[in-house]
């Protein structure tokens, strides 16, 4: 297990880019609450709600690059 946490960017199943944060116990701590139409826009609400990027490891499992 990962000694910090995870931040996800994915889509749902509705093609929206979302983000979901996890503690290292596997437990949601936060997500998106609201999905985006662009990865862009998405990728900016993850880091103003997690301004700490050196506490979690990020991870993109989008199809689409930036």
């Amino acid at each position: 297990m990962s000694d910090q946490h995870t931040v996800r960017l994915y889509r749902d199943a509705a093609g929206q880019f979302r983000w979901q944060r996890r503690a290292r116990n596997g437990r949601v701590i936060s997500d998106s609450a609201e999905g985006y139409t662009t990865k862009g826009a998405a990728i900016d609400g993850l880091y103003l709600a997690n301004r700490d990027s050196d506490n979690y490891q990020f991870i993109d499992d989008t199809e689409e690059s930036r």
